[in-house]
């Protein structure tokens, strides 16, 4: 017969391991730009009043952190962004509110 550690410890790794995302606060490179997302039209992104092309190899993150396809992306919102050297844009983070708040500051 099993005794009740032999149980506890996965219940309480596989509870641990659902929870981390959710408490994980993103970090982002200090050569970001936030900004006003206007549209995603692949290969093409509008942000405030200007139009970028997305860089080969380009990610949109979404609030979860997760890579999403260009024609899955919100369309509005909040963004921080980074262009690469030929001034496409290559990473994009959509924010969430808490994260606009805490940028805002």
């Amino acid at each position: 017969m099993r005794t009740l550690k032999n149980y506890l410890f996965p219940l309480l790794a596989v509870f641990f391991l659902l929870i981390a995302p959710a408490h994980a606060e993103r970090n982002f490179p200090p050569n970001v730009k936030p900004a006003e997302l206007r549209g995603v039209e692949y290969p093409y992104v509008r942000i405030d009043d200007r139009t970028y092309r997305l860089a080969p190899g380009g990610r949109i993150y979404d609030t979860f952190n997760r890579i999403v396809l260009p024609n899955a992306a919100p369309k509005t919102g909040k963004v921080l962004f980074k262009l690469d050297q030929q001034g496409n844009v290559i990473k994009l983070w959509i924010l969430t509110p808490e994260e606009i708040a805490r940028l805002s500051q």
